[in-house]
């Protein structure tokens, strides 16, 4: 209908109406590209808001897991000071059995890697400016620039795997993962094992331990990996700070 009038009114040379009908088309080209943009920026809140609260679950996930594995740092640092005095021939109160068992699985290390699946996918797709403000994303920035300049301490390959546990046979071995420590694994957070039988083949037992104290490098080895532990459990309890400084953050951004 405004293309008719428009038409009739440049017939008629009605300049007047003309330029009503003209601005009339271009408020309602306005009007919809506001509108336009009010769509496009809603959705960019919602999906912002989205993501926030993923990366929220992603954080709470590494300071979950940091949690848990450093109640079994200590753990293992109070295992270390028992290898420590085994190796250097002091009592320990300790069966051979249970010191079979400590030291074969103390030579394991459990990694830690962040979950950053949600930060990463918005980085390398351009949509890391939904994510609130400048602040807040500088702040995302830090955190995970923190985890990776730690990361070869939180990812230790520990020499003790190799140096201790070629020392027990196949036979040992295919026992204690069957019936001492089943259920553990080093991505579940928990990092005891189970106290059970002893294995029947004392001297295989007896043999292996001798092994192990005669091994002069062992002592040290496990002196260094203990200091990477203190290491780890210090910054630990940084990055488990920093993760709950901006889940509480995100929190209040997303009221």
């Amino acid at each position: 209908m405004i293309l008719r009038r428009l038409s009739t009114a440049l017939q008629k040379q009605d300049w007047i109406t003309v330029l009503i009908e003209m601005l009339i088309v271009m408020f309602g080209v306005l009007i919809g590209l506001q509108v336009n943009n009010w769509n496009e920026s809603r959705k960019d809140r919602d999906a912002g808001r989205f993501y926030l609260a993923q990366i929220a679950e992603d954080i709470a996930s590494d300071a979950a897991f940091l949690e848990t594995n450093t109640l079994n740092l200590h753990r293992e640092a109070e295992h270390a000071r028992i290898i420590d005095r085994y190796l250097r021939g002091e009592e320990t109160g300790l069966s051979d059995w249970d010191m079979f068992q400590i030291i074969y699985y103390r030579a394991g290390w459990t990694p830690f890697s962040p979950n950053r699946v949600t930060y990463d996918e918005l980085v390398n797709t351009g949509q890391f400016r939904l994510l609130g403000e400048a602040a807040l994303r500088m702040d995302f920035g830090n955190y995970y620039a923190g985890l990776n300049d730690f990361a070869p301490f939180y990812d230790f390959k520990s020499p003790l795997r190799e140096m201790v546990r070629g020392k027990y046979t196949p036979e040992a071995q295919a026992y204690m993962w069957q019936n001492c420590f089943p259920d553990a694994h080093y991505r579940s957070g928990h990092g005891s094992f189970t106290n059970c039988p002893a294995l029947e083949d004392a001297d295989n037992i007896k043999q292996t331990l001798a092994a192990l104290q005669q091994d002069e490098a062992l002592l040290e080895t496990v002196r260094y990996v203990h200091s990477i532990r203190l290491i780890v459990m210090g910054g630990s309890k940084t990055d488990i700070e920093r993760a709950r400084t901006l889940s509480s953050q995100i929190e209040d951004f997303l009221k």
